[in-house]
């Protein structure tokens, strides 16, 4: 157990250090900027008094069984407040099944509208304009969120400044634990750096070790504070989003996501090799609306279901009431295999090219 004259408030003694002149000029300034916050805060008092308080502070924590490594686990509050008001507790494994069918889709802005522009406002009140140690500063905060968590491993970001003011270039590697996580967070990371005003200029990705690093370039958006210029800010996090999720990596992937951007084309449609595929699927299709459906839902069902191959265009499902495509009307076996089901099913009628079910 340690003695009390160890935590004594009275200053005899004196401590030298050898420390770095980027250090020094780093606790100088969070020093100042916490003495301008909190004038009367007497941490801040002095950098003599800044260094007391730190010292004493650890010793206390390795008293009471902490270690140098728990440091790099303490969230800082203003990002653990800022992050909490929008997450929650959640199945790991069942967002990273449900997030595996989200892969290629975009970051939406629209959807994440106050988060990312909260994001921007307190970038701008932490990081002073050109002022590279502070965003060192403000990315070590976020790295207490995401470092060592549940869902990933580390991530390291590395500044490199040019002193003829050429636009600083960065670099972030960041390693995760789950698949499809982790590549919803480097979607995040592209995001978020879209709307701070840095461009993603590469991305290089392992999907086998779950590793990411994004090349970064400062654009004069990172320190434009008089305009939001949220044209701009958009039109960047769509272009850094497109570094993650294009069609040159798409087709690398499983062919579901190719299959689910093509579904949203209607100038496309999908056709059967043969009468037994056909069969098979409209059996399984069949199975399920009856198994899970009533009975006065079954047709429009079914139409729901030709019109997602693009082979109708539905005109009104209360009365089930559709248009044949034209390009179907063409296909002969597709029209075959789609007629045949129907008149099974049901009785068909048509008045100036609109099919109605009975």
């Amino acid at each position: 157990m340690s003695s009390k004259k160890f935590l004594s408030k009275k200053k005899t003694s004196t401590q030298s250090i050898s420390i770095s002149p980027a250090l020094k000029d780093w606790i100088q300034r969070y020093v100042n900027v916490n003495k301008g916050k909190n004038p009367k805060d007497e941490r801040y008092k002095s950098i003599s008094s800044f260094y007391n308080h730190v010292l004493e502070e650890i010793m206390v924590l390795f008293k009471k069984g902490k270690t140098l490594d728990d440091l790099e686990r303490i969230e800082d509050k203003e990002i653990k407040d800022f992050f909490d008001r929008f997450t929650f507790k959640a199945t790991i494994p069942l967002y990273e099944m449900v997030s595996e069918a989200n892969r290629y889709n975009p970051f939406t802005f629209e959807f994440n509208t106050r988060f990312l522009l909260l994001y921007l406002d307190m970038f701008k009140r932490e990081v002073k304009s050109h002022n590279f140690k502070d965003a060192e500063i403000f990315f070590e905060k976020i790295r207490s969120r995401y470092a060592k968590s549940t869902v990933s491993k580390d991530m390291r970001l590395e500044i490199s400044s040019d002193k003829d003011r050429e636009p600083t270039r960065a670099t972030l590697e960041f390693v995760g634990k789950y698949k499809n996580l982790h590549f919803e967070n480097c979607k995040f990371f592209a995001a978020v750096f879209g709307i701070l005003g840095i461009q993603v200029t590469d991305f290089i990705y392992s999907p086998d070790d779950y590793y990411c690093r994004l090349e970064l370039l400062e654009t004069n958006l990172l320190f434009n504070r008089e305009d939001l210029a949220k044209k701009e800010r958009l039109k960047l996090i769509e272009e850094n989003v497109e570094y993650i999720i294009n069609y040159h990596r798409m087709l690398d992937d499983k062919d579901m996501y190719l299959w689910m951007k093509l579904s949203d084309d209607f100038e496309i449609f999908l056709s059967f090799k043969n009468q037994a595929a056909f069969n098979r699927w409209i059996k399984n299709v069949e199975v399920h609306l009856r198994k899970f459906g009533g009975k006065e839902e079954f047709l429009a069902k079914i139409l729901q279901f030709f019109n997602k191959l693009h082979w109708i265009r539905i005109e009104n499902i209360k009365n089930l009431s559709f248009r044949i495509e034209h390009v179907i009307e063409k296909e002969k076996k597709q029209m075959q295999y789609l007629l045949n089901y129907l008149s099974k099913t049901s009785k068909i009628s048509e008045i100036e090219g609109i099919h109605y079910l009975k």
